[in-house]
């Protein structure tokens, strides 16, 4: 038996924060990822990716009860993130309890995702897997016509961000809105506090890169604790900082089940200099409007996963072109050392610049002469970890914020 029978403590709030997404909703068919019927039809299981981040590139059986899974980039050039996701359906034929193996094959890079299941896509448990080189191979018992979902990681789709927004404060200030359409028409959902005119932006952006999940925990349980925390440093952050939440930047990828790119096959994270594609247009767009407004956008976090937990910055001390300094230099190191002091866990930081990046990162301080963090999230980091220093990163940046914004100029 290959299947963990207990839901490890590093599993157990993904069910929290998917519990964001409220009632069930009708999921929406993604037919540009679906595996065709002739291609991963069996006699006794059908495989499918019928549902948002569902992906898969090809199946074939290779023996009495082990079938091999292929993954295939959308495109190339990429950085190699092998995602899968799809739904084992058995037929009335299969055996009770009866043990199927699957092998994934990464035609582009080492498997990256460490496989997990669930059989109502909200609860999630791992299963034990061995690898060779590009391959991952693992077992899971079906029962007769009693679907399983498999993927590399939780899935949290454009419905549980819809969910999760409309469960913050809604009001005359406060509200969800769409920032503007993607390339497949989906919305970019996005919610603003408002604190009033003229008060500076503190802007936060996610899933750029689709199958980056844990940094998606990180900021749901992070943007949840600014909207909704009662310390002191938070509710004045509130009355003295305007909010932009824009958790799903890339839709298209993310329902797609892309390893990286748009639906165009693009970087979003490295077209912030070019500007090319809608999602990044409409937060430019956005964020310059309400400088023109005489509000400026003051700091901003960008939330990605990678192999491990670590923070990469702006050099404190950064020059643009023309010879100036990013406002308030010292913001972040300070934030982070408050950090440092507030969590168990080292705090790892990786200051670097590279104007032709095209990063979010760089793009603010080019544009705006300001300081951002790319937040990233360990790819098998512990889930309660990942609340707990999200809480304490959202306590500890508002306090860095409050002080840096009515502290003099520098």
């Amino acid at each position: 038996m290959d299947i963990l029978t207990t839901t490890p403590k590093r599993l157990l709030l993904c069910a929290a924060a998917l519990a964001f997404a409220g009632a069930a909703l009708p999921q929406q068919a993604n037919a540009a990822n679906s595996a065709t019927d002739e291609s991963c039809r069996f006699e006794q299981l059908s495989i499918t990716t019928d549902f948002d981040m569902g992906r898969l590139d090809g199946c074939e059986k290779t023996g009495e009860h082990a079938y091999r899974i292929h993954l295939k980039p959308e495109n190339e050039p990429i950085n190699p993130s092998p995602w899968y996701a799809f739904r084992v359906e058995p037929t009335a034929d299969l055996k009770p309890n009866q043990e199927v193996w699957f092998t994934l094959v990464s035609h582009n890079g080492p498997a990256r995702y460490q496989p997990k299941i669930s059989f109502d896509k909200h609860r999630w448990a791992p299963v034990k897997f061995a690898t060779n080189d590009n391959r991952m191979s693992f077992s899971v018992n079906l029962k007769p016509e009693r679907p399983l979902y498999i993927a590399g990681q939780e899935i949290i789709d454009e419905e549980v961000y819809r969910n999760w927004l409309t469960s913050l404060p809604q009001n005359d200030n406060q509200e969800v809105f769409t920032l503007g359409l993607s390339t497949e028409q989906r919305p970019l959902r996005a919610y603003q506090h408002y604190a009033g005119e003229g008060k500076p932006w503190f802007v936060m952006i996610g899933r750029q890169h689709p199958p980056e999940v844990t940094g998606a925990f990180a900021f749901i349980h992070f943007g949840t604790t600014v909207m909704l925390g009662k310390s002191d440093e938070l509710v004045a952050l509130r009355e003295q900082f305007n909010i932009l939440m824009v958790p799903l930047m890339n839709p298209d990828g993310v329902a797609r089940g892309n390893w990286r790119h748009t639906s165009t096959g693009v970087d979003l994270n490295r077209d912030w200099r070019n500007l090319a594609e809608p999602e990044s247009q409409h937060l430019h767009a956005f964020m310059q409007e309400k400088e023109a407004a005489g509000e400026e956008v003051f700091f901003a976090l960008d939330f990605h996963s990678t192999h491990y937990n670590i923070y990469y910055t702006m050099p404190a001390d950064y020059k643009l072109a023309d010879g100036r300094g990013l406002e308030h230099p010292q913001l972040v190191k300070n934030w982070l050392a408050e950090l440092s002091e507030a969590i168990a866990w080292e705090v790892k930081e990786k200051p670097g610049h590279n104007p032709e990046s095209g990063v979010f990162k760089q793009y603010m301080a080019d544009t705006y002469a300001r300081h951002s963090v790319t937040y990233e999230v360990g790819d098998t980091t512990d889930r309660r970890e990942i609340q707990t220093t999200a809480v304490e990163a959202a306590r500890t940046l508002a306090q860095t914020l409050l002080n840096a914004k009515n502290s003099a100029p520098q």
